[in-house]
C-alpha cells in the first residue's frame, strides 16, 4: 500500500508495545532511505562508470575519474555527515564489486540552500540531492528538465497524516490550540511542518509554534505515534506509510488513533544532474539508474533503502508540491484570525 492509496482509505480507527528491535530498525532505515537513496544510486554508478567526467562540461575544465555530489541541508538529519558520506561511498563500491580508487568521488555537504545554488552556478558540483522546497527556489537556469525520484510501492509521492487519540476530544485542527504535538523529523518530512502551517491558516489560527502548547520532534518515526497512543502527546505528524506500518505491527494503533487530516501527495526530496553537465556516459548512467531493480546489485541497494526503484520525471511531477509550497507562503503572511487564503 502506498501513500496515495492511504489517502483513499477511511480514517483509521486503531498498541500493545511494538518490539524495541522493530522500532529501532524502522528508525535506522528511515534516516537514509528516501533522500539518501538517490545519492547512493549516484555513488554506485560512478564506481561503475569511471569515464564519467572525461568529456567536456560547461562551467569548468574536464576532469577524469572525479565526480562531485552536492548534499543539501537537511538530507542527513540525525546522522554524522562525514560518516554517512564515507560509509555510503565504501558500501556502494563494495556492492558493485569495483576495485578501490577506480573513481574518485567527492561529496560536499552544504549548510544552506544558497551555498548549493552557488556551487551549481559555478560548476563546482555535477549533481545534487536536495529538499524539493529548495529545488523549486533555484533560478530557472539551474533547474533541469527532469529529476530522479525514489519510489516505494511504485509511487514517488507520499502523504503526511495528523494523528490524535480517539478519546482526546480533538475533532478539528482548531482544538489543537494549547495542545502538544510531536512530529517525525527527517528528510522525508521536510514538508510536514509547512503543511501543518497551511492547516493552521485555514482554521484562521497563527503559526503552529505559537498556537500549540508544545511542538517537539523525534528522529524515530514510531515514537510520535507511540507518544499519542500512550497519551504522552495530544497529536503527532508522520508519513502515512509510517502509520500504516505501525498499524501492521500492532493493530491496536489503528483502533485507538484517528486521522485528523491528511496532506496532498508531495515529493519531499529529489536528485538531479546539473544543467549543462553532459558526458559521453550520461545516457548509460541514466539507463543504469532506471534499471537498478533488474540487477542483483541494484536490488540490494534498493532493498536496503526500502525502495523498489528510481523514476525519471518531468518537472510537472512537482506540481502538487509546488501548490503546497505556495499555500505555505501565503499562510506565513496571514494574520491570525483573518480569513484563510484561497
Amino acid at each position: 500500500m502506498n501513500d496515495t492509496d492511504f489517502a483513499q482509505r477511511p480514517p483509521a480507527t486503531g498498541l500493545a508495545a511494538v518490539p524495541t528491535e522493530v522500532t529501532t530498525a524502522i528508525a535506522a532505515a528511515s534516516r537514509f532511505r528516501w533522500a539518501a537513496a538517490a545519492l547512493v544510486v549516484w555513488l554506485g554508478l560512478t564506481a561503475a562508470f569511471p569515464a564519467l567526467a572525461a568529456d567536456g562540461d560547461q562551467g569548468r575544465p574536464a576532469r577524469t575519474n572525479l565526480i562531485t555530489i552536492g548534499i543539501g541541508p537537511g538530507i542527513f538529519v540525525g546522522v554524522n555527515h562525514d560518516d554517512a558520506a564515507a560509509g555510503i561511498k565504501i558500501w556502494a563500491k563494495a556492492v558493485l564489486n569495483q576495485p578501490e580508487n577506480l573513481t574518485e568521488v567527492e561529496t560536499h555537504v552544504y549548510e544552506t540552500p544558497e551555498a548549493v545554488c552557488t556551487a551549481l552556478k559555478d560548476g563546482q558540483i555535477d549533481a545534487a540531492t536536495v529538499r524539493t522546497g529548495e529545488f523549486v527556489d533555484l533560478p530557472p537556469e539551474l533547474q533541469p528538465d527532469t529529476v530522479f525520484l525514489q519510489t516505494q510501492n511504485h509511487a514517488f509521492t507520499l502523504n503526511y497524516v495528523l494523528l490524535v487519540h480517539q478519546d482526546a476530544g480533538i475533532d478539528d485542527v482548531a482544538k489543537l490550540a494549547g495542545r502538544s504535538l510531536v512530529w517525525h523529523a527527517s528528510s522525508r518530512t521536510s514538508l510536514a511542518l509547512p503543511w501543518l502551517e497551511t492547516l493552521m491558516a485555514k482554521a484562521c489560527l497563527g503559526p503552529a509554534e505559537k498556537v500549540l502548547g508544545t511542538l517537539t520532534s523525534s528522529e524515530n518515526p514510531s515514537k510520535p505515534i507511540l507518544e499519542v497512543f500512550f497519551h504522552g502527546a495530544d497529536a503527532c505528524l508522520v508519513t502515512s506509510n509510517a502509520f500504516v506500518l505501525a498499524c501492521e505491527l500492532n493493530p491496536q494503533l489503528g483502533k485507538q488513533l484517528k486521522v485528523l487530516a491528511i496532506s496532498p501527495a508531495v515529493v519531499p526530496t529529489l536528485f538531479f544532474f546539473r544543467p549543462g553537465h553532459m558526458t559521453q556516459m550520461r545516457s548509460q548512467m541514466e539507463s543504469a539508474i532506471l534499471t537498478m531493480n533488474k540487477t542483483s546489485a541494484g536490488r540490494e541497494v534498493l532493498t536496503v533503502f526500502q525502495s523498489d526503484g528510481m523514476m525519471k520525471c518531468q518537472l510537472d511531477c512537482l506540481d502538487s508540491t509546488r501548490r503546497l509550497l505556495k499555500e505555505y507562503d501565503r499562510a506565513r503572511h496571514q494574520k491570525p484570525g483573518s480569513t484563510a487564503p484561497p
